[in-house]
């Protein structure tokens, strides 16, 4: 009885999604190693301010991201040409993003948070939602 429970649950959709998520997350995983001390070498070294250089590093993952999406997380291409899929998926993605960069500004100019934990807390804030918007852009 145990081993028909078991075997319902793997089969499931939701198993299904859980394993996207998963590799949705590790696809972001190259472009948030490098997001990190590149936001931090802008900021530290170039002394750019925080904004700006959190504004280029969010254009740099969102490229970087969709490509990542393609090869390894959603497997099933829609019959959109490829440059269609990335402008729809950049638009969508935008917005998420400029609402990240909102609230990250808000939180290191205003009210004076260290940029850094702020730029990994919104990661984690906006990974979800990036990845229904992205499933629903690649694959539907």
């Amino acid at each position: 009885m145990l081993y028909n429970i078991s075997g319902l649950l793997c089969n499931s959709q939701l198993y299904q999604e859980g394993k996207k998520l998963l590799a949705f997350l590790f696809a972001g995983l190259p472009s948030f190693l490098l997001a990190l001390p590149v936001n931090y070498i802008l900021v530290e070294y170039f002394k750019w301010s925080e904004i700006l250089a959190y504004a280029l590093v969010l254009l740099f993952q969102v490229i970087m991201n969709f490509f990542m999406c393609r090869l390894i997380v959603f497997k099933k291409y829609n019959d959109k040409p490829l440059l269609t899929q990335f402008w729809l998926f950049f638009s969508g993605i935008l917005l998420f993003r400029i609402a990240d960069w909102v609230i990250y500004a808000f939180l290191v100019q205003t009210l004076g948070f260290y940029y850094l934990g702020v730029q990994m807390t919104n990661i984690m804030l906006f990974s979800l939602l990036k990845f229904k918007f992205s499933e629903r852009v690649i694959e539907r």
